[in-house]
């Protein structure tokens, strides 16, 4: 298992300034959006998700790069995208990339000969850290990263963005800060996490044609999706998750907590209008899981839309479920 520690120099600094770290939240991503999808057809249809680059500063911690492009790749695929798998788009490359030679290195021009994309998405992680240091623990991911128009050169959007998950002092509970830190041990998973957050909040700021393709690929549309999980509530036994879709009347409606529990039927309760719930049970083991609506017509295509406001977080900690 990798493991990173900080340096002498760092682990000072936390003793100095511990209470002003505990509980800090990197709030918002800043994308800076340089041409909007808008109304404009000629926006980029096929996007390709590059091998992300890293810092030597990562280097203890190299895998994060390739945790933080899989988990954004899996968010990226639910805008109006014709998103390239990942292990297409590497052995597509893997002829070209010579040792010692790095992906950011291919010009633009062949990269679009041989994706056969209309847009790239460059990525390159800056810092990672992960540790567990007396009554604090943090993981966090800092990263570049860029969207390019293959067919003028031109960057669409860009960000730099640094998503840090940290717990100690300020945790409600003994139990809950024990808990946190056991969870921030766990390192994969710890990364994982925080990579999710990173992708959707810079998700929730890049241009989605979705909109300018409703016509072309004929899926059925999802104006909006609500549920009554807001921020960081946590979910306990016994407690509802109610969702409801607004779109095209006469579909067939589901909707999933992440990959622990899919498929959960909604009702279309008035035209276009469709509700559906799931009430929590004890023992089940929902972490950070994004709710992704869905909507099928008869043809079977379905489209997908994920709410951005919230993820659905269960209580870890032994609670007695309510009569």
């Amino acid at each position: 298992m990798i493991k990173s520690y900080p340096s002498k120099k760092f682990t000072c600094a936390i003793a100095l300034t511990l209470v002003a770290l505990i509980g800090a939240g990197c709030g918002k991503a800043r994308v800076d959006v340089f041409h909007e999808a808008g109304d404009n057809w000629d926006y980029p249809k096929s996007v390709a998700i590059l091998p992300f680059s890293f810092d030597s500063a990562v280097e203890e911690n190299k895998s994060t790069h390739s945790i933080l492009r899989k988990t954004f790749f899996n968010y990226f695929s639910y805008l109006g995208y014709n998103d390239i798998p990942l292990n297409t788009v590497d052995l597509k490359l893997d002829p070209i990339i010579e040792t010692g030679v790095s992906v950011d290195d291919i010009s633009t021009s062949q990269l679009m000969k041989v994706l056969e994309v209309d847009a790239v998405i460059r990525g390159h992680v800056i810092n990672s850290t992960n540790f567990t240091a007396g009554i604090y623990a943090e993981t966090s991911i800092e990263a570049k990263l860029e969207m390019i128009d293959l067919r003028t050169d031109a960057v669409l959007w860009d960000t730099k963005h640094n998503e840090l998950n940290s717990s100690g002092i300020t945790t409600p509970s003994l139990v809950d800060m024990i808990h946190d830190q056991t969870e921030n041990s766990n390192v994969n998973k710890a990364y994982h996490r925080v990579a999710e957050s990173f992708a959707l909040k810079v998700l929730a700021k890049t241009p989605d044609p979705a909109s300018l393709r409703h016509n072309e690929v004929r899926l059925p549309q999802i104006a909006s999706v609500e549920t009554n999980i807001k921020g960081n509530y946590k979910l306990r036994p016994n407690d509802l998750i109610y969702v409801s879709i607004k779109g095209e009347p006469d579909l067939v409606g589901h909707f999933d907590i992440g990959s622990f529990k899919t498929g959960i039927p909604m009702k279309e309760v008035s035209p276009g209008l469709y509700t559906g719930n799931y009430r929590v049970k004890k023992g089940d083991k929902i972490d950070n899981a994004l709710i992704v609506a869905n909507l099928s017509n008869k043809e079977g295509l379905t489209a997908k839309k994920f709410y951005k406001k919230a993820l659905a977080i269960k209580e870890t900690h032994a609670i007695p479920e309510k009569k």
